[in-house]
């Protein structure tokens, strides 16, 4: 009885793992669709944009404060 138990979690397992890896591939295919296939050069642009936005800020803020 035991062991059915053990049988029937580790199918109920397995079929939650194959989920989940079909949800992955669905997810990795809708971001390659979209043009963003490698997430760590979209983080990298975010940072970029980021800084500009940051120094452009802090030179407009220096240039107010002059005149």
């Amino acid at each position: 009885m035991a062991t059915s138990n053990v049988e029937q979690a580790l199918e109920l397992a397995r079929a939650e793992a194959r989920a989940l890896t079909d949800q992955l591939r669905q997810a990795r295919a809708d971001l390659h669709r979209l043009g963003i296939a490698d997430q760590n050069r979209a983080l990298v642009c975010a940072a970029v944009s980021s800084a500009l936005g940051v120094l452009c800020g802090i030179g407009i803020g220096l240039s107010m404060r002059k005149r």
